[in-house]
């Protein structure tokens, strides 16, 4: 606040005056801001949230980054140990394929030395058949049944 001058000057006068309201209503304007308790919390309220709001989109960005990382990290490492995993597989399924394979081929040779036998036997009963055919008959029919029967086994197993 200004003090009044010594001198009558009515403009000097009113320059004061004016300045004193000024001076009074920036002072009233800081009071009512100090005793506005609803506005104060507001604007502590918006400063706060918008700190909040700031500090959890920064959590959010960094924990979607660390997610990330960690993903692939965990991806690398369990490629990393699939891989051996995968050569046996594959060995053991290459080893599994010919010993299939192999025993196919095993399989039709016994087939075929079964059928070879069999022929044989079948040769050898027709002789004796023709010398004493009854009992030699019976023992035959027997015979090619049950290789018959032995065959198809090895066929359906």
């Amino acid at each position: 606040m200004s003090t009044p001058s010594g001198s009558n000057d009515p403009d000097q006068t009113r320059r004061d005056i004016q300045q004193t309201r000024t001076e009074l209503s920036e002072t009233v304007a800081a009071l009512s801001a100090k005793t506005d308790v609803k506005g104060r919390a507001r604007t502590k309220a918006t400063t706060t949230v918008g700190g909040l709001r700031q500090r959890v989109t920064q959590a959010g960005q960094s924990a979607k980054t660390s997610a990330t990382q960690l993903a692939r990290a965990m991806s690398q490492k369990a490629s990393q140990r699939a891989r051996p995993i995968m050569n046996k597989a594959q060995q053991a399924t290459r080893a599994i394929d010919d010993s299939a394979h192999a025993s196919a081929q095993a399989t039709g040779k016994a087939e075929s030395a079964l059928l070879s036998s069999a022929r044989t036997a079948k040769t050898r009963i027709g002789s004796s058949v023709r010398g004493k055919p009854g009992p030699v008959l019976a023992i035959a029919g027997t015979a090619a049944a049950l290789a018959v029967v032995a065959v198809r086994r090895r066929r359906w197993r």
